[in-house]
Parts: C-alpha cells; structure tokens; sequence
C-alpha cells in the first residue's frame, strides 16, 4: 500500500510520526489515517500499543498518522513520558532507589514543562509501584537518596524523594497493602504540583519574600488540586496534595486543620516533605546531614507539628 499522507497537514490535524509510538505504551489521544481524503479514526483514548501493530502499519505504508492541533501538547507530555529510561528491578534496593530517583526527576521535569495527562498520571503509576517494591524489599534504601544540591532541579528530585521518604516511614510503620503504599507514593510524586506555574525565581529566591510571592508559594496546595482536577488520583494522594503543609496543632496551611482532620497518610508526607528539604541544599539555607534533621525535628517541630510515629519510623528506617 502506499503513503497515504498528503504532503502538508491541514489547519485542524499535524502529523504525528508511527515511529514515534512506543509498545506497551498507551496513548490518550485520538489518532486518525488519512483514506481518500477522509480522516478515519483509528485509535481513541486509551489505545495500547504493541510492537507487531507498529510494525504492520509501517510495513504498509502508514509513515503517520493525524492528531487534531488541539492534541498537541498531549503528544509531545507521551513523547516525552515514553524517552524516559525503564527502572532496572534487578538492580540491588540502594542501587535502584537512585535510579528510581533519577528517573523519577526526570519524569516530574516533563510533568512541570508539560500538560498533566492521563498517561502522565499512569507513569507516575508506574514509578510509584517501582518504588513501593525496592522499599518494601529495603526500607532502609532511603538512605541512599542522593539529596541533589542543584537549585534549578530541586523541586524535581525533592518530590521524588519525598515519594520515596513517605514510603519508608509507611512501611515502617506496618503498612503493608501494596494499594495503599502505592497510593502513598503517588501523593508524594504530585504533592508540590501545585508549583508548577510559580517562576522558579521565587521558588529558589535566596532573600525575604514579597507578600504576593509569598502568596504564590502558600497557595500551591490548592492550586495542585485544582490541577489534578478530574484526573483518575485516588483519596489518599489527593489529601497529600492539599494538605501536606498542615499541622497537627492546627497552625498549617491552606485550611488550619489539626491531627484529629488530618488522616495518617497525609502526616506522613508531612513528614517526608520538612525532612527532604531540611536535608537539601536550597538557595537560603545550608544542607543539614540527616541527624542534624532529625534532630531539628525532634527537638523543634516533634511535640505540636508533627506524628510522632510516622518520626520514630523515619529513625528506625534511615538507622536500618
């Protein structure tokens, strides 16, 4: 058969390239052949795709297909969800959880450059259910997060490792239901989504914060659920995205909830978020070890902001 693609696309559709499709992969957006000047669907949302199908279609001609224009940027958030490198299982825990780390950046980098998608939301998935296998093999594997002092990508490998600090403490804690660990992940990977559209000049700023910026900052958690929107998120990673700045003594942030309104899960990446950025080199403060994070947590936050089992797992797996 041959090309069935015109030369040019027309105002509404683009071309999308067939080598471009990945197998195994799933793409959340319509792609349409061209058949004697007709667009014919061919998949919808939610196609999978397999390595036999690709090459059927180039083997017949079909070098692309059409996506509408206003697809655009789902297609370029799959293309770049799809570059990403595949976590190696076989890797020992410490090996692995950097590699999930570096991969795990890598991957929120496109979630901040790009348009949160459905199969944005699956890779996260994936790296969520990644990392709740290497911790539940080694809790104590979190001791091997490398703490990236690079300003210009802490945010990326801070919510990765607040991912994977969350999911220690959980399973320390005795969690042990894969879906819910899962879950736990996920919240951590997407809790500072809301920071998405706040310039990194004011998230790396090194002096005091003007009030609007500094009302930028403090309206993140909410504008991370107004984010995620309809998106298929469970419960638990939602409660973690708006409420991970809360605190016990009901003295957080964005609605003043106390221990009794907050569920567990959220006191955990609560938890997990003060210590990673307490151990983290930022632009206004100096890179604590791990004991002096501790520490500072035991003796300054411990008795009104935060869980005090969630802080006993956090030693026991950091010490294991």
């Amino acid at each position: 058969m041959s090309n069935l693609l015109p030369s040019k696309p027309t105002k509404d559709f683009t071309f999308f390239k067939v080598d471009n499709l990945v197998d195994n992969s799933v793409t959340d957006f319509d792609l349409f052949l061209s058949i004697e000047d007709h667009f014919i669907l061919y998949s919808g949302n939610g196609y999978k795709w397999n390595r036999s199908e690709l090459t059927e279609l180039l083997r017949h001609g079909h070098q692309a297909f059409y996506i509408r224009q206003d697809d655009m940027t789902k297609a370029k958030m799959y293309h770049s969800i799809v570059q990403l490198p595949q976590i190696e299982k076989t890797l020992a825990p410490p090996e692995r959880i950097q590699s999930i780390e570096q991969i795990g950046a890598k991957f929120i980098q496109c979630l901040y450059e790009g348009e949160l998608t459905t199969a944005c939301v699956s890779k996260a998935e994936t790296i969520a259910g990644s990392m709740v296998d290497c911790i539940k093999e080694s809790p104590g594997c979190v001791a091997f997060l490398t703490g990236l002092a690079d300003h210009d990508y802490y945010t990326y490998f801070h919510s990765v490792r607040v991912s994977a600090y969350a999911t220690a403490i959980a399973v320390t804690m005795g969690l042990t239901d894969q879906k819910l660990l899962a879950q736990i992940a996920l919240g951590g990977i997407f809790h500072d989504i809301g920071k998405k559209d706040v310039p990194l000049g004011v998230l790396n700023k090194s002096g005091a914060l003007t009030e609007a910026e500094w009302k930028m900052i403090r309206n993140h958690p909410v504008s991370g659920q107004e984010m995620i929107g309809d998106t298929i998120l469970a419960h638990v990673p939602r409660e973690i995205i708006v409420h991970h700045h809360e605190k016990r003594n009901g003295k957080g942030y964005p609605h003043g909830l106390d221990a009794g309104s907050l569920i567990t899960e959220v006191q955990i990446a609560t938890l997990a978020d003060i210590f990673d950025a307490l151990t983290s080199s930022r632009s206004y403060q100096q890179r604590r070890t791990k004991f002096e994070g501790l520490d500072f947590i035991k003796h300054k936050l411990l008795k009104e902001e935060i869980c005090p089992d969630a802080f006993k797992a956090l030693v026991m797996c950091l010490a294991a």
